[in-house]
C-alpha cells in the first residue's frame, strides 16, 4: 500500500515538473517573441526619429490636430483629416500619464509617434490570444493535442505572431504618427473579446475602434456578426444531411425545412459550393432569425451607433469630403490578391505548385496531396477571368492622388499598368486569379494535409454514396473542429473585405492591412504530418541538436521561416529607401521627399 502511494506521489511530482518545465519554456518563448517585436519597433522608431525630424506627409495634419487637443481645443477640426479623433485622444491620455508621473511633457513630433510604439507593444499580446484560440480548434492539420505538445504549438504560434507584427505595411507605421496601428489594434481587441464571449465589453471596444477608422465597422459588426451567426445557429435535424452533389432544391429544402447549413470544408469545395453555402446560410439565418436576434444585439447596437454618427456627420468621412467621395470600386477586390501573394508567397507557393504541376512531377513533400484537393477547373477559371476583365475594363478607378504623388509605391504600379501598354492591365488577370485561388485554398489547410477523420455518427444519421473523391458536407463530420475553415468563413471574410475596400476610390496598401491580418490568422501551416513529427521528444532523446532541430524545423513549418526572411527583407528595403534615399521636387528644393507605402 505504501509503495503504491509513493509511486503515485512520484508520478504526480514528475507530471508537475513536466508541466512546469513546459510552462517556463512557453513563457520564455512568448517573452522572447514579444521582446524581439518590441525591440524592432523601438529601433525603427529611433531611426525615424533621427532622420525625419519634422512631420512627414499626412503626419503634418495629424500632428496639428493632436496639438489642438493638447491645448484643449476639442471643438476645432483640421479640414484635411478624414478619420475620427481616436488617435489624438490616445495621445492625449498617454502624454497626460507621462506628465503625471513626472517623465516629460509634449515637446516634439517624436513624442506623438511613441503613441504607435505603445500599440506595437500591445499588438503581439492580442494577436497571440486570437491565434491561440483559433489554433485550439484545428485538428489533424497542425495542433491535434494528441499529437503535439503545448511547447511546440506555442512556439509556432509565437513565430506566426512575430511574422504578423512585422508585416511591412503595418510595421512601417510603428515609426510614424498615423492612425493605422491603433486602428488595427482596436479591431483585434474587439475580435479577442468576441472569442471570449464578453459581449458588453465587446460593444465598448467595437465603438472604440470606430474612433480610429470608419471602415472598421465592417470588421467589428459585419465580420464578427457573421461569425456569431455561424457559431450560434441551431444545428437543425441532425438525422438529415445533404447529398455529395446537391441540387438547388436540395439546398433550399434542407436549409428551410430542416435548418441544416450546407457548409463544406474549403479544401473539399468547388465553386458551386460557395454559391450553395451562401444560399443555405441566408435561408437558415432567416428561418432562425428570432432565435438569433438576441445573439446579434451587440453587433446591431454597434451598427446603430455608426448609423447615428453618419447622420450626425452628414457623411462617412470627417473632412476633405470632396476628395473622398464613396464609390463602387470593384477593382479593389482584384488588387488585394496580388497584394496577399506578394507578402505571403512563402506560404502560398505550395498551393500554386499543387494547382498547376501534375502530381507525378511535384516535389516529394507534395506527392501526398489527396485527390480531394480541388485544383482550378478551366470551366470555372474562364468565366471568373472574364468577369475580372469586365471589371478592369469598366471599373478601374484612378484617383487623382494616385498618379499625382510619386512618393507612394502605388504610383509606380499604376503607371506600369496604365501607361506601359493598353493590354498590360489585362495581362495581369491570370495573376489575380491564381493569387485569389491560392489565398482561398490556404484557408482550407495545407495541400499535403491528410484527409480529415470522420466523426462517428449515430445509426439514425443519413449516409450517402460519395461519387469519386468528393467528401460529403460536414453534417456527419466533426463540425466544430473545422469551423474556421469552412466555406462560410471564407464568404464572411470576403464580404467584410469587399465592404471595407470597394467604397474607396483611392488605392493604398494600408487599406488591406486588416484583410491580410484576418486572413493570416486563419492560415494553417504546411507542416509535415509524418509519424516522427507527432512524436514528443523526451529528456532521454532530447539533446541540444535534436531539440533545436525539432523546434525550428521538424516540428515547425519551414515556410514560416521563409516568410520571416522575406518580410524582414521587405521591411529593410522600404525602411532604407525611406530614410536614406530621399529626393527633391523641382518646386521644393530644400524639402526632402521620401518613398513610402
Amino acid at each position: 500500500m505504501s509503495e503504491s502511494i509513493l509511486e503515485m506521489e512520484e508520478g504526480l511530482s514528475r507530471g508537475y515538473e513536466r508541466r512546469m518545465e513546459d510552462f517556463l519554456r512557453m513563457a520564455a518563448s512568448t517573452f522572447t517573441s514579444w521582446s524581439v517585436i518590441t525591440a524592432l519597433a523601438t529601433a525603427w522608431h529611433l531611426y525615424v526619429e533621427s532622420e525625419v525630424l519634422k512631420p512627414y506627409l499626412d503626419e503634418f495634419f495629424h500632428v496639428q490636430q493632436a496639438e489642438l487637443y493638447l491645448q484643449g481645443h476639442f471643438s476645432a477640426w483640421h479640414p484635411k483629416i478624414t478619420t475620427p479623433p481616436g488617435l489624438y485622444g490616445v495621445s492625449l491620455f498617454y502624454l497626460a500619464i507621462l506628465s503625471l508621473v513626472g517623465i516629460k511633457k509634449y515637446v516634439r513630433v517624436a513624442d506623438l509617434r511613441r503613441t504607435n510604439l505603445l500599440a506595437a507593444a500591445l499588438l503581439p499580446v492580442s494577436l497571440r490570444s486570437i491565434l491561440k484560440k483559433n489554433v485550439n480548434k484545428y485538428d489533424g492539420f497542425n495542433s491535434n493535442p494528441e499529437m503535439l505538445s503545448d511547447l511546440w504549438l506555442k512556439a509556432e504560434v509565437n513565430h506566426a505572431v512575430f511574422n504578423m507584427c512585422i508585416f511591412p505595411p503595418l510595421f512601417f507605421f510603428y515609426g510614424l504618427y498615423y492612425t493605422d496601428v491603433w486602428s488595427v489594434l482596436s479591431v483585434l481587441i474587439t475580435f479577442q473579446l468576441h472569442q471570449w464571449k464578453c459581449r458588453r465589453i465587446m460593444i465598448v471596444a467595437a465603438i472604440f475602434s470606430l474612433f480610429f477608422r470608419q471602415t472598421n465597422i465592417f470588421w467589428v459588426a459585419i465580420f464578427l456578426g457573421g461569425l456569431e451567426i455561424i457559431r450560434k445557429i441551431q444545428p437543425g435535424r441532425t438525422c438529415v444531411g445533404f447529398p455529395a452533389n446537391p441540387t438547388l432544391l436540395d439546398i433550399v429544402t434542407g436549409s428551410w425545412q430542416h435548418s441544416r447549413i450546407y457548409d463544406p470544408w474549403i479544401s473539399q469545395a468547388i465553386f458551386i459550393d460557395y454559391v450553395n453555402t451562401a444560399l443555405s446560410l441566408v435561408i437558415v439565418t432567416l428561418a432562425q432569425l428570432p432565435q438569433l436576434f438576441r445573439f446579434l444585439k451587440p453587433y446591431l447596437i454597434v451598427l446603430g451607433a455608426f448609423g447615428w454618427f453618419v447622420l450626425w456627420n452628414e457623411g462617412v468621412v470627417m473632412g476633405d469630403k470632396e476628395n473622398h467621395i464613396a464609390s463602387i470600386h470593384l477593382a479593389q477586390m482584384l488588387y488585394i490578391w496580388p497584394y496577399i501573394m506578394f507578402f505571403s508567397f512563402a506560404l502560398l507557393y505550395p498551393y500554386i505548385l499543387a494547382a498547376i504541376i501534375p502530381r507525378k512531377l511535384l516535389p516529394s513533400s507534395f506527392r501526398t496531396t489527396p485527390p480531394s484537393f480541388q485544383r482550378p477547373q478551366l470551366k470555372v477559371a474562364l468565366p471568373i477571368c472574364a468577369v475580372m476583365a469586365l471589371i478592369v475594363r469598366y471599373n478601374t478607378i484612378v484617383h487623382p492622388f494616385t498618379l499625382a504623388d510619386n512618393r507612394h509605391y502605388t504610383f509606380y504600379v499604376f503607371r506600369l499598368l496604365l501607361r506601359s501598354h493598353p493590354l498590360t492591365r489585362y495581362a495581369v488577370i491570370p495573376i489575380y486569379y491564381f493569387s485569389a485561388y491560392a489565398a482561398i485554398a490556404a484557408l482550407g489547410g495545407p495541400p499535403n494535409a491528410p484527409k480529415p477523420r470522420r466523426k462517428s455518427s449515430s445509426s439514425a444519421a443519413v449516409t450517402y454514396q460519395i461519387p469519386g473523391d468528393r467528401l460529403p458536407p460536414p453534417n456527419i463530420w466533426s463540425d466544430d473542429e473545422y469551423r474556421g475553415k469552412h466555406v462560410s468563413f471564407a464568404l464572411i471574410w470576403l464580404l467584410a473585405t469587399a465592404l471595407s475596400v470597394i467604397t474607396a476610390p483611392l488605392v493604398e496598401p494600408r487599406y488591406f492591412i486588416l484583410p491580410w491580418l484576418i486572413w493570416r490568422i486563419h492560415v494553417v501551416p504546411c507542416r509535415s504530418t509524418g509519424e516522427n513529427t507527432a512524436r514528443r521528444l523526451d529528456k532521454k532523446d532530447r539533446g541540444i541538436r535534436e531539440f533545436v532541430k525539432g523546434v525550428f524545423w521538424n516540428r515547425h513549418d519551414p515556410n514560416v521561416w521563409l516568410e520571416t526572411v522575406w518580410l524582414g527583407l521587405v521591411n529593410w528595403g522600404v525602411g532604407y529607401v525611406f530614410l536614406y534615399r530621399g529626393f527633391e521636387w523641382a518646386g521644393e528644393r530644400e524639402k526632402v521627399q521620401r518613398f513610402m507605402w
